[in-house]
């Protein structure tokens, strides 16, 4: 199969994702792509470069979308920076439920599946790791300055306590837990966030939004 008519770069990256998100680098063959993009091996090649090239070429998209993504969730006046901690929360819940083809999150299959055949790749997701690490610090920072969260608590060590909960609730839900359990560990989660007596309060003359839209 040669190059098709109308040939898209961007749909053809996209499906070749897909596939890498769901069956993993190791366990995803240059078949694979190739039916997946709809190309021959010889286009492939042509357009994209090897699978380690193309491996990294979604991945690096990838992870300039989800960055994009938390940083819109987490950025935000003070005075709402606690609501959007609990928002992080509760999308990181459902996460994988929500998702129409529940593939969950190329970064964290890279990290699950060991994959080291590329130190750029390795490299790509420590940086969107420590880039989402940035934003949740600074979203804790601001509820921190607003007097809902404890000034003298680890605003770093919060943040990745956050995204080790994130990870580990997509781990759950790809092992079948269902949407509904992980909402409570994120309820739970939010919970045990270092809130002050004011803030305390507040949540709880307000009904739980975890499960809201």
């Amino acid at each position: 199969m040669g190059r098709p008519p109308g040939f898209d770069r961007t749909k053809v990256m996209q499906a070749v994702e897909r596939q890498f998100r769901r069956s993993g680098y190791a366990g995803t063959s240059v078949d694979d792509i190739a039916r997946a993009g709809g190309l021959g091996r010889g286009s492939l090649y042509a357009a994209f470069g090897d699978k380690s090239s193309l491996y990294l070429q979604t991945l690096a998209a990838y992870c300039d979308r989800t960055e994009a993504a938390w940083a819109a969730v987490l950025e935000g006046p003070d005075e709402t920076a606690l609501e959007r901690l609990r928002a992080y929360l509760v999308k990181s819940a459902r996460f994988v439920h929500d998702a129409p083809d529940r593939l969950g999150c190329m970064v964290t299959g890279f990290v699950v599946e060991g994959v080291d055949h590329d130190p750029q790749a390795g490299e790509r997701v420590r940086q969107a790791l420590r880039r989402i690490e940035d934003s949740l610090t600074e979203c804790v920072q601001a509820a921190q300055r607003h007097g809902d969260l404890d000034p003298e608590a680890d605003a770093r060590g919060i943040s990745r306590l956050l995204m080790a909960v994130n990870r580990g609730m997509e781990v759950m839900a790809k092992a079948g837990f269902d949407a509904a359990a992980l909402e409570g560990v994120a309820d739970h989660a939010f919970g045990g966030l270092p809130l002050t007596a004011r803030s305390r309060s507040r949540q709880a003359s307000q009904p739980a939004t975890a499960h809201a839209s």
